[in-house]
C-alpha cells in the first residue's frame, strides 16, 4: 500500500494532509525517515509519526446529529467536542469529524477513521450537496432572497449557494428557508445572511447528499458500514436515518 493512502487509512489524516506530513519529514518506515508519499508499505513494517507507531484500526464510520455548543473538532482544551460525546467504545479509534458544523450550529455530521473515505465525501469536486434549514431572525423578503440566490461578498469574499428557498409551511412565516450548499466554507450560511443584513438564528444541517437526518436524537449516532454509507450519501432517492 502507498505510504500515504496507509496513513489515511489509519485515521492519521486525510490523503493530501498525509502527503504534507510525509513531505515534511513527520513520518519514519522501519525508522528511516521517508519523505515519498508513495513509498510502498507491507505488513511487517514499522510506520511511525513523529515517533509514535500508526496500524491499521477498525475502520469506523458514524452519522451524528450533533447538538448545539458542541464543536465539531477532535480535541479542545475548553470545550466538549463531538469526540468527547461518543460511547467509550469509540475512544482509541481516532475518530474526526468530516467536514465542518460550527458550534452553534445543529444536525447532520459524519464521523469516521478513514482519511480516504472523509475526502470522497466532503472535497467539493466531488459534488456532494449539504442541506440546511435555516431559521432567520426576521422574515426575508423577496429583494433580499433574490439577492442571496445571486451570490454574495462578505469581507471579500464572494459566496453563492446552490439554491436558496423559503420553507413555507413553518412559522414564524417567511424567516425560515432552505439553503444548499456545494462548498460549505466556514460560516458560510452565517456570513451571506449577514451579507444582505439578516442574521441566522437556527441552523440545522438536515441533508449530506441523499442522506437525511430523519429522527435521530440530538447527541446520537448510527454506525454504517462504508459502502451503506456511501449508498446512502450517493443514492437518488431520499433515504432517510
Amino acid at each position: 500500500m502507498r505510504l500515504n493512502k496507509f496513513l489515511a487509512s489509519c485515521g492519521v489524516a486525510a490523503r493530501r494532509k498525509a502527503d504534507t506530513l510525509v513531505f515534511e519529514g513527520h513520518v519514519t518506515v522501519n525508522g528511516e525517515v521517508v519523505t515519498e508519499p508513495g513509498r510502498q508499505v507491507g505488513q511487517s513494517d514499522v510506520v511511525c509519526l513523529d515517533g509514535k507507531p500508526v496500524a491499521l484500526s477498525r475502520l469506523v464510520y458514524l452519522v451524528m446529529n450533533k447538538p448545539v455548543g458542541v464543536l465539531s473538532a477532535v480535541e479542545d482544551s475548553r470545550e466538549r467536542t463531538v469526540i468527547d460525546i461518543l460511547p467509550e467504545e469509540y475512544d482509541d479509534l481516532r475518530l474526526f469529524p468530516v467536514g465542518r458544523l460550527d458550534k452553534e450550529s445543529q444536525g447532520l455530521i459524519i464521523l469516521t477513521n478513514d482519511g480516504e473515505f472523509a475526502n470522497e465525501i466532503s472535497h467539493p469536486s466531488k459534488g456532494i450537496i449539504k442541506t440546511y434549514d435555516v431559521e432567520l431572525w426576521r422574515p426575508l423578503t423577496e429583494e433580499k432572497l433574490e439577492e442571496w440566490r445571486s451570490g454574495v461578498t462578505f469581507e471579500g469574499t464572494f459566496m453563492k449557494p446552490v439554491s436558496v428557498e423559503k420553507i413555507e409551511n413553518k412559522r414564524p412565516r417567511g424567516s425560515h428557508v432552505e439553503v444548499k450548499l456545494a462548498e460549505g466554507l466556514k460560516r458560510e450560511i452565517r456570513f451571506m445572511a449577514r451579507a444582505i443584513g439578516y442574521h441566522v438564528k437556527n441552523l440545522t444541517r438536515r441533508k449530506i447528499g441523499n442522506l437525511s437526518l430523519g429522527n435521530l436524537g440530538s447527541g446520537k449516532i448510527k454506525e454504517y458500514s462504508r459502502d451503506e454509507l456511501k449508498k446512502l450519501i450517493k443514492e437518488h432517492n431520499d433515504e432517510r436515518i
